[in-house]
């Protein structure tokens, strides 16, 4: 059994997304959101016991302790990496520095990253489906119109109230109008009209 699980996702000549994640054996979550990602700072939050036996399962059956990792002698300049460390019950600690620069022959141990930002949960911070959506006032003259690109509507209208200078408290009408194909590192209105 692991002690807890790192993955680090470090910077590149371009907009890849900069953030580490650690989860340890209780399933509690810790994520620190750098660059080019849609939630910085720290978020904190946790997963099941089943999905902490999930990772569990994805480093035995991937033999990450035992693994070797041996990049080719190509590579390509300006890329990231993805560093994994794994610290185990019996205090042992493996941590496989992945350049992904690197030609590697096969991408058991890329696709084995992504299995765990997967079963962790890290999408939702770092490169969630995002939604255009238009939040008006809910009245018959609709004197206030937003579009707003957000992963929820909740998130749309927490972002329209914060940038709403009205004092009473306002109902909205929202409706989802399109899906964002940008990348977006937030919310962000990208119109309003009074």
């Amino acid at each position: 059994m692991f002690e807890y699980i790192k993955l680090q996702r470090t910077m590149c000549y371009g907009t890849c997304p900069v953030y580490s994640v650690t989860v340890d054996n209780e399933g509690n979550v810790n994520y620190h959101g750098e660059m080019f990602v849609y939630k910085s700072g720290e978020q904190h939050w946790k997963i099941s016991k089943k999905k902490v036996e999930q990772l569990n399962n994805l480093i035995e059956d991937f033999g990450f302790k035992s693994f070797t990792y041996e990049p080719g002698e190509e590579f390509i300049t300006d890329q990231p990496s993805c560093i994994t460390t794994v610290k185990y019950s019996d205090g042992q600690t493996k941590e496989i520095d992945h350049y992904y620069g690197h030609i590697l022959i096969d991408d058991n141990l890329t696709a084995f990253e992504e299995k765990i930002d997967r079963i962790i949960g890290t999408k939702k911070y770092v490169n969630p489906r995002l939604y255009i959506y238009q939040v008006e006032e809910k009245t018959s003259e609709a004197s206030i119109r937003f579009i707003v690109i957000s992963a929820s509507e909740i998130e749309a209208i927490d972002l329209v109230e914060k940038e709403c200078d009205k004092q009473e408290i306002l109902e909205w009408k929202v409706q989802k109008i399109g899906i964002a194909t940008d990348d977006y590192y937030g919310p962000i209105i990208i119109m309003k009209s009074v």
